[in-house]
């Protein structure tokens, strides 16, 4: 995949369609679509799946999946999302709290090209209807050890699945796009 290793940005964003999805059916637990809290706790606790493209600015286009495990302990979800990539297959470990008041705090270590893992960086982000937005600064999976600004944009699309669009910066400039969809439920 990794353009964001020879410097570009990424942009990732929800389609149309899933937020529009997002208020479209019964509100409920886990598995709801509709205007209905997203708790990325809730979400991913246990196993997930994802599959998504990544567009540069320069018109590459890319394919990847990931597996998620994920445990909350102490209300704090410690989650392990591994990506499946044409050239590798990096790690990312992620530590969310959730507030009472819907916002997040946490942090993410990447592992980088090389193998190594960077240091953590913190994440912070908010609860919307139906979703959740979660910022940081950091490192793309698999990439070099370039900073990337990275905003997550996830809303319910359909029972136990959400969409996310990434938006992935360098100096605060959109380098590329990229849609995700999360699925529990699948190994």
């Amino acid at each position: 995949m990794l353009a964001i290793a020879a410097g570009m940005i990424l942009n990732v964003a929800v389609s149309p369609a899933a937020a529009a999805n997002a208020g479209a059916s019964s509100a409920g637990g886990r598995g709801a679509t509709s205007a209905a809290s997203l708790s990325l706790l809730a979400f991913f606790d246990g196993r997930a799946t994802s599959s998504g493209t990544t567009t540069t600015l320069l018109f590459s286009k890319s394919h990847f999946t990931a597996a998620f495990s994920g445990k909350v302990r102490g209300g704090r979800l410690h989650l392990d999302e591994r990506f499946q990539f044409d050239d590798g297959k990096p790690l990312q470990q992620w530590d969310l709290v959730r507030a009472s008041d819907g916002s997040y705090r946490g942090s993410v270590t990447t592992e980088l090209g090389d193998g190594t893992m960077a240091p953590p960086v913190p994440v912070e982000g908010h609860s919307f209807a139906g979703g959740v937005v979660l910022s940081y600064d950091g490192y793309a999976p698999g990439g070099g050890h370039s900073i990337l600004g990275f905003r997550h944009e996830m809303a319910w699309c359909a029972p136990d699945m959400v969409a996310n669009r990434v938006t992935i910066s360098k100096f605060g400039i959109p380098v590329a796009v990229s849609d995700v969809i999360f699925e529990r439920g699948k190994r």
